[in-house]
């Protein structure tokens, strides 16, 4: 059984971190809070797994250590703000508070995001709004990425591509967090480390052969990943990534046609259910589905029905109770930065 850690000291651990690498201290808690929240909702490639090359960013100066993103345009309801390479969960989390400040005025208030650095899991801010009784959509590109090849294609062109929704629905928030992609580059990179394959052929090699080898896409030239729905219902996937890429970069003025540029562009939407037919008639729709859903009969051999949302809040009740069991290749990553900066590990939970 892995080792479990509260997440207050989790977060306590990767502030102390990024503050002693040079980020301002309001900074740090906010990049930790985020990645730590990832990890508490079972999002476990998307949380202190990025601390790694967060670090290293910092270390190697692309991350502005301090300040606030600068408001491009303002038109009330809309929203474009420009990051300035800080950390993502700093401007995510910043353009969050003004979309919720402006919703107040406007039944639908957006941000779209430019030159920020990476945010990494986006259902923690749509899961955020979404326990305020709202509707939220986030999308987000990496424009200086591309390692996915659009449907009947073998070269990559576009990122994984992101997207969350999330609103009330009962109990709990439904909380859809998915890429346009077959696979992440986290879940790519992990298995790679672990010397392993791929659960199915999600990429193809660069001569366009169906591979579930995840060095296929570090070749050179590289091979790619396929969008979500695979060979046969790619479509699908690619089509949503141009979504996201019109949303994210096109409405931030800031894409792929500016050249290679890391980090996020993002299109944040918040929707209030009460400037339509009422809060109380959004959530009662959304939770009748939602049961419906669950209540339907399983296919031969499979288990219960879940809507999405439903396993991060499991996760959510258990881990919060009994600790964060961290992925079992973190603690050993961190290691070594933890030495490097001093910072203490965190005791595991005792039972």
């Amino acid at each position: 059984m892995p080792d479990r850690y509260h997440a207050a000291d989790l977060v306590a651990m990767a502030t102390d971190l990024f503050a002693r690498a040079g980020l301002q201290p309001p900074i740090a808690a906010a990049v930790a809070d985020i990645l730590v929240e990832a990890d508490l909702l079972g999002y476990a490639t998307h949380g202190l797994q990025f601390v790694p090359a967060y670090l290293a960013g910092i270390e190697a100066g692309r991350t502005t250590l301090a300040g606030e993103p600068r408001v491009v345009s303002d038109h009330g309801g809309a929203v474009v703000l420009d990051g300035d390479w800080l950390p993502g969960q700093w401007v995510m989390l910043r353009a969050l508070d003004l979309a919720l400040e402006r919703v107040g005025a406007h039944p639908l208030a957006a941000v779209a995001v430019r030159r920020s650095q990476n945010i990494s899991c986006l259902a923690t801010y749509a899961r955020r709004a979404a326990l305020r009784g709202l509707f939220a959509m986030v999308l987000a590109a990496a424009p200086g990425n591309a390692v996915v090849a659009p449907h009947g294609g073998r070269a990559p062109r576009l990122s994984t591509n992101p997207m969350a929704v999330a609103f009330p629905g009962g109990d709990h928030p439904v909380l859809i967090d998915t890429s346009t992609s077959s696979v992440t580059n986290r879940l790519i990179e992990r298995t790679r480390r672990a010397g392993d394959r791929l659960a199915q052929p999600w990429l193809v090699d660069a001569d366009g052969n169906p591979t579930d080898d995840p060095g296929a896409i570090y070749t050179d030239p590289p091979g790619a990943i396929l969008p979500a729905g695979g060979l046969e219902l790619g479509h699908k996937g690619f089509a949503l990534s141009l979504m996201v890429e019109a949303l994210a970069g096109g409405l931030s003025g800031f894409g792929r046609a500016d050249g290679d540029a890391a980090g996020n562009t993002v299109f944040l939407l918040l929707v209030d259910p009460a400037a339509f037919a009422g809060a109380e008639a959004f959530e009662r729709q959304a939770a009748w589905v939602a049961a419906a859903c669950r209540d339907t009969p399983p296919l031969a051999g499979g288990g219960a029905v879940r809507v999405p949302g439903d396993r991060a809040q499991a996760a959510v009740d258990e881990q919060t109770a009994q600790g964060i069991a961290l992925h079992p290749e973190i603690l050993p990553r961190l290691r070594p930065l933890l030495e490097k900066y001093g910072v203490a590990e965190p005791a595991p939970v005792r039972s």
